[in-house]
């Protein structure tokens, strides 16, 4: 029995084909017509596309049947170092991309060229292509036909170019295949990419043609097309790549062995290697050209600047170029197919017009500097991806990202009022729930490192609940990433930073505090409230479900009009003596009912036990002491390193009595209400240890740069006359001191070094204030035991 073959089947005479409502016009009926068509097409969903930037007079030549628009998120790229013609200039662009790490990974790249000089580029040439093709009784006619173009160019010239102010026809190439003749129409268009402006001018030409060459030859031309596909329009071929088919652009630079190795990772030895031995593969599969991943760039530029993305393919055919020298490595990208424009086709839409400004590349006489940007830009990404590949960072940044696990995890519209009701004490029903924007989540540097590794719902929710008792409840909801999301967060951070430090941290994790911290801030919110502490934001409730992985914190939302300080990290000014007073009182209510007791229950680790990742903070040091070179740090990081000895030989316990710290008490975590009051939030971190580790870090943060050593032991014996309340009888200031000096030896190696490797991705401006102030409080105490021996 034969297989049945399909075959089609024509539609019955009074069968009615449908047509979408308001075919080919842009006009607000016809726009609502269409939406509500796509209602009928698809049931149950909401297809929202309504356009908040476009209007319809905006987009009539660009788009027909239109319905809205699709958003693409924009990142920032730079600045970048462009070396233009002897006159350097910083310069930026936007990246329109969905690709996670890429604008970060560009950055990088834009970082290590600028570092090292910045970039200079070259424009070859700019040309686009229309190629007619004629058709012919015989060769003989064919051959007589290329023979009167080339005596009637200037004509045609002439004809084509009356069509257009921006194109310049400058040859008119003939390939002769037997009885058929396909033209090249070899432009110049200037600042437009020119596809449309190209073919209109070819037509015209082409009239021009069809009409004059029968009446001077009397051989007939049986039939012509505009284009009988020998342009590679939107195609990639080995005819565009050398002799041209949009700008062609050379971008080069000489990478620094000092930008190499303390911003890239890696060596220009390890660079070329890879590059050199990788090229053979290449060449055996017929790639096209020789590059990493310029499409990502291009992609990206082309999307946030109204290029056609069609043409995304082609133009991302490059020749990338390695070299190593005694300086560094220099490095070349060539891209011979860039097919872009300034003028025309999407560019001038909002987005896409302010993209353009923001490069300085905005209308006429700007499509040859766009074009240097682009290549620069790509360039910057191809030094940083190649660095990562060689490193190992590449691979373990995926690693850390590689999480996909399904669960029925918590979604936003499960958060309703039988939720609240349900799982939180609020004393009355919640009737109604008003979510607001959250103006905080910017300040969450370890919730922005969890967001890397999962797509859960995860980070701070303010909202206004109305309750049945007619109370507005103002209050924050504080979902929670697993320790272990956090973890692999910190590994992608460190992957960016130097792949031996993301293999350690990734080998040391279990250790580290931020293990179960997901656990350990709600089991602590909890004992807090049990203990009757009012040290606090108000406290709800907590939400506990494994199989969901949900970890939920019901917390007072802290309204600012009634915080005298807020978010103080960078304001060590803003603490008077009397509210560092406040706040190491504060705190000690919580060393004092806590000291000495049974902690099991609120997983937590023991502050004793950070030297089994010794190595990690080795590591930490190594990677701080490249980086901070030009501020002349390298005595400190010595002394860290001494500080690891320390603790390898004598022992990383203290005499004081252990209690619950919170171990990242500084200004980022402490409020001060209008009522002098301290309010202490985001005990994810917290410990089991010395009370001193919490006075030294905040203290640090709050005592202003060249501080007085009068002021610091000032604050030091008033804290050491609390903790001899929970300390043993024979606790000695010189053992209160020498406790002191042990925790601010480990914040140094744990927390400061790790503030000091995340600011070369994130600029954390306290740093260098706080790691200063660190070593000087040190000083102090050392000195002050010295002189208590």
């Amino acid at each position: 029995m034969k297989d049945k073959v399909l075959s089609p089947q024509p539609m019955n005479a009074q069968a009615h084909y449908p047509h979408i409502p308001g075919q080919g016009k842009n006009h607000p009926e016809a726009l609502q017509l269409r939406r509500s068509y796509l209602d009928t097409l698809v049931k149950g969903i909401n297809l929202n596309y309504d356009s908040q930037g476009l209007h319809l007079e905006q987009i009539q030549n660009n788009i027909e049947n239109f319905v809205g628009t699709t958003e693409i998120p924009l990142g920032l790229v730079g600045p970048l170092l462009f070396q233009n013609q002897d006159q350097a200039e910083w310069v930026h662009t936007a990246l329109a991309t969905t690709e996670g790490a890429l604008v970060a990974s560009m950055n990088r790249g834009a970082k290590a060229l600028s570092e090292s000089g910045g970039f200079r580029s070259h424009i070859l040439h700019q040309k686009m292509l229309r190629t007619p093709m004629f058709t012919f009784q015989s060769m003989h006619e064919a051959l007589a036909f290329d023979q009167w173009i080339k005596r009637h160019f200037e004509v045609i010239r002439g004809i084509a170019q009356e069509q257009s102010n921006h194109a310049e026809l400058l040859e008119i190439k003939s390939v002769v295949v037997g009885k058929i003749v396909h033209l090249k129409f070899i432009y110049s268009t200037h600042d437009a990419a020119g596809q449309n402006m190209t073919t209109a001018c070819t037509w015209q030409a082409c009239l021009y043609i069809d009409k004059q060459f029968p009446e001077e030859t009397g051989f007939e031309i049986l039939n012509f097309v505009i284009d009988g596909n020998g342009a590679s329009d939107k195609k990639v071929s080995f005819y565009s790549m050398q002799n041209g088919r949009g700008i062609h652009v050379i971008a080069e630079a000489l990478i620094t062995h000092e930008a190499l190795s303390r911003t890239l990772r890696t060596t220009a030895e390890d660079m070329f290697r890879a590059f050199n031995h990788s090229m053979a593969i290449s060449r055996f599969d017929g790639m096209i050209g020789y590059n990493i991943n310029i499409a990502n760039a291009i992609a990206g530029i082309f999307a946030s600047t109204g290029q056609d993305l069609a043409c995304i393919h082609e133009s991302s055919i490059g020749i990338l170029q390695l070299e190593p020298t005694d300086e560094g490595l220099y490095v070349s990208l060539s891209l011979p197919n860039l097919v872009v424009g300034t003028v025309g086709g999407g560019t001038h839409l909002p987005i896409a017009s302010q993209t353009l400004e923001l490069m300085s590349c905005k209308g006429p006489g700007s499509a040859r500097r766009f074009a240097q940007l682009i290549a620069g830009f790509a360039l910057s990404l191809e030094l940083s991806t190649l660095a990562a590949i060689v490193s190992g960072q590449f691979v373990r940044a995926h690693q850390s990202l590689g999480r996909n696990k399904p669960k029925n995890w918590l979604l936003k519209a499960d958060l309703n009022p039988d939720f609240f009701n349900t799982q939180f004490s609020l004393h009355h029903p919640v009737q109604t729930i008003e979510w607001l924007p959250n103006p905080f989540e910017e300040n969450g540097i370890l919730t922005e490192l969890s967001r890397k590794a999962t797509k859960k719902l995860i980070g701070l929710f303010p909202a206004d609940l109305y309750l049945e008792s007619g109370k507005k409840l103002e209050l924050i909801l504080k979902s929670k990433a697993l320790g272990s999301e956090l973890n692999q967060g910190l590994h992608f951070m460190a992957s960016n930073i130097d792949a031996k430090l993301a293999d350690e941290l990734q080998a040391h994790q279990a250790k580290l505090e931020y293990a179960n911290s997901h656990l350990k801030e709600l089991r602590v919110y909890q004992a807090l409230q049990k203990a009757g502490l009012s040290i606090m934001p108000k406290f709800y409730g907590a939400v506990e479900n494994e199989e969901q992985e949900i970890y939920l914190l019901a917390l007072e939302r802290l309204n600012p009009d009634q915080l005298q300080i807020f978010n103080a990290e960078n304001h060590p000014e803003a603490w008077t003596l009397e509210l560092q007073h406040q706040v190491i009182r504060s705190i000690h209510e919580v060393h004092k009912a806590f000291a000495d007791k049974d902690l099991s229950n609120l997983e937590l680790q023991d502050a004793e036990d950070f030297m089994e990742a010794r190595s990690l903070f080795k590591a930490f040091i190594d990677v701080n002491r490249k980086d901070y070179q030009h501020l002349n740090l390298d005595p400190y990081f010595q002394k860290m390193l001494g500080f690891l000895k320390e603790f390898e030989e004598g022992g990383s316990q203290g005499k004081g009595r252990k209690t619950l710290i919170h171990n990242d008490f500084n200004p980022r975590n402490i409020a001060i209400r209008n009522n002098d009051q301290a309010c202490i939030y985001d005990w994810e971190l917290a410990q089991q240890g010395l009370a001193q580790r919490d006075i030294f870090e905040f203290l640090a943060f709050s005592l202003e740069a060249g501080f007085k050593a009068n002021r610091l032991l000032v604050l030091l014996d008033w804290h050491y006359a609390l903790a001899q309340e929970f300390n043993a009888k024979d606790y000695s200031r010189k053992d209160y001191l020498e406790d002191m000096a042990l925790v601010a030896k480990s914040f140094l190696l744990q927390r400061v070094n790790f503030y000091l490797s995340g600011s070369t991705l994130v600029n954390y401006p306290f740093i260098e204030r706080v790691f200063k102030s660190s070593f000087e409080m040190l000083a102090v105490v050392e000195r002050e035991i010295r002189r208590l021996s």
